[in-house]
């Protein structure tokens, strides 16, 4: 085992090493996590495997780093004489894992909401400020590669990317060890199964089916309409390309209730000058949260842009008043987060 796995860096490309079992977990960190650092590594501290953390600080996707992570995969593998090798990650990570995964038909594949292109519109990628290049792979074209090892896309449904994402990967013949995972849960999947105990058990031995894991806490959806994901997907970036939608149309897109759905309609309502409305629709929302487990169960993060939106529209719309109890009814929901509590009696 050299020293430069145990923990190194070559051309911005981060890496740590621990050894394990003959299980090896190659776990590509999400965006934002500093130099020095690595994504979920205290999470998988409490287990047995070997585990080789990546990390890119500058945020790029990993783009042009497959010699580089497969010399160190390959090192990794043969001093912890791997069995196993599983490649995790999140957004950023993900993308990373399933580009990997390509690469490594063996290795087991757990992605959770992964880009479907760098820097594509709409995408996190796109976001973090990539664009996209000619002829660059996209996860379908990874996940396309015939392979032993079965792989795994947790796909959140209340994101409207990253459903768009899960309609076309239905929409592709994958192999048939390729699955989507279809949870009720928004661009943060990976934190909400956390904070539910799911991830934890999952990646204790990875024997546990993380679908089956999910449907005992309400979260896995068995049967999606892709299509209609799909025109959510579109009328995302229809708005963000400028166009004017009807906010009433969009509610009508899916059955179910959607936060992700729900707040693009708001924004629709927005932007055509009704911010009554705008502020009908989250307000309904909200108490939709309130009244259902599931969506009550939301990383605060994402939760907390309901009221602060709703804030927002009622003192663009002059009903100081009304956003004042709005932000206080949120102050006492999350009361670590001071901004609510001065929004309350009017400080900005």
């Amino acid at each position: 085992m050299t020293a430069s796995l145990l923990e190194g860096e070559e051309d911005g490309l981060a890496s740590r090493f621990h050894l394990g079992s003959d299980t090896l977990v190659v776990v590509f960190s999400q965006v934002r996590v500093p130099s020095g650092k690595f994504g979920l590594e205290r999470l998988f501290a409490t287990t047995t495997h070997s585990r080789l953390f990546l990390n890119e600080p500058e945020n790029n996707w990993y783009r042009n780093r497959d010699a580089f992570i497969d010399r160190l995969i390959g090192e990794a593998a043969s001093a912890a004489r791997a069995a196993r090798i599983i490649l995790y990650g999140s957004s950023m990570g993900a993308f990373g894992a399933g580009a990997a995964a390509a690469r490594y038909p063996e290795a087991e594949l757990y992605a959770f909401a992964p880009d479907f292109r760098i820097g594509e519109p709409g995408s996190q990628s796109a976001a973090a400020g990539l664009s996209m290049r000619q002829g660059e792979a996209d996860l379908g074209e990874f996940l396309a590669v015939p392979r032993r090892g079965a792989a795994r896309v947790i796909v959140p449904l209340y994101d409207p990317y990253d459903s768009g994402v899960g309609a076309r990967l239905a929409a592709l013949k994958l192999p048939d060890n390729a699955t989507l995972v279809p949870l009720r849960s928004s661009h943060e999947v990976h934190d909400h199964l956390y904070s539910l105990n799911i991830i934890r058990k999952v990646i204790a031995t990875f024997r546990r089916d993380i679908a089956v894991e999910a449907a005992a806490r309400g979260l896995f959806v068995p049967s999606v309409d892709w299509l209609a994901h799909a025109r959510f997907a579109a009328a995302r970036a229809a708005i963000d390309g400028g166009a004017a939608l009807d906010p009433d149309a969009l509610m009508a897109l899916l059955p179910e209730i959607n936060p992700g759905l729900a707040m693009l309609a708001a924004e629709a309502a927005e932007r055509a000058g009704d911010l009554v409305r705008a502020e009908a629709l989250l307000a309904g929302l909200d108490a939709a949260i309130a009244a259902d487990a599931i969506l009550s169960s939301l990383v605060k993060r994402y939760l907390k842009e309901v009221p602060r939106r709703r804030i927002r529209f009622l003192r663009d719309a002059g009903e100081t008043a009304a956003a004042r109890r709005i932000a206080a009814e949120a102050a006492t929901r999350f009361p670590t987060d001071e901004g609510f509590a001065a929004l309350a009696i009017g400080s900005d």
